[in-house]
């Protein structure tokens, strides 16, 4: 219908009108207010559980950070033992070291002092063996020049022990 045909309304009806109306958005606004306060515990509940959350991950990392210090610390600590006892036994082994030339050093000597008492020994010995071929070849050539007769030759040898011997035939 149109407009015309409707009657105008009279205040009471206008008025009730406007009461159901604002019953209507009274209601409506305390559905409104209701939904935002359920909104509003929500987000509370929220913050408050990533609070929660950041206070745990807070934690964790600081607890992360002191483990990883600690550990840190201690890998130090072991650095140093290692480093300190490496150094105590390059000192040990430059001692040992050092006693070991003074020893090579010491029997060197002592070896070459051998080698030269064998050099002088065999001079001497070629000396006497020498000494030994004359005399023999004295002995063993036929003279009566110093009284012996050749039928009865003396003839020299050398005993284990380095003497001469004398002996006839």
């Amino acid at each position: 219908m149109s407009r015309r045909l409707r009657r105008p309304l009279t205040n009471r009806e206008c008025a009730l009108q406007y009461e159901q109306e604002i019953s209507r958005l009274k209601e409506r606004l305390r559905g409104s207010g209701r939904r935002l306060e359920e909104y509003e515990r929500r987000l509370l509940a929220q913050e408050q559980q990533m609070q929660k959350l950041l206070q745990e991950y807070k934690q964790r990392l600081e607890d992360s950070e002191e483990k990883l210090r600690r550990q840190q610390e201690e890998k130090d600590s072991q650095m140093k033992s290692i480093i300190c006892r490496l150094m105590a036994v390059e000192e040990e082994l430059k001692r040992d070291h050092a006693e070991m030339q003074a020893v090579i050093e010491a029997k060197q000597k002592i070896i070459d002092a051998q080698e030269r008492r064998i050099d002088s020994l065999d001079a001497a010995n070629s000396r006497l063996m020498a000494a030994l071929t004359q005399v023999k070849e004295r002995y063993n050539t036929p003279s009566i020049h110093n009284g012996l007769s050749p039928s009865n030759p003396t003839k020299l040898s050398i005993t284990e022990t380095g003497e001469f011997k004398n002996s006839s035939c």
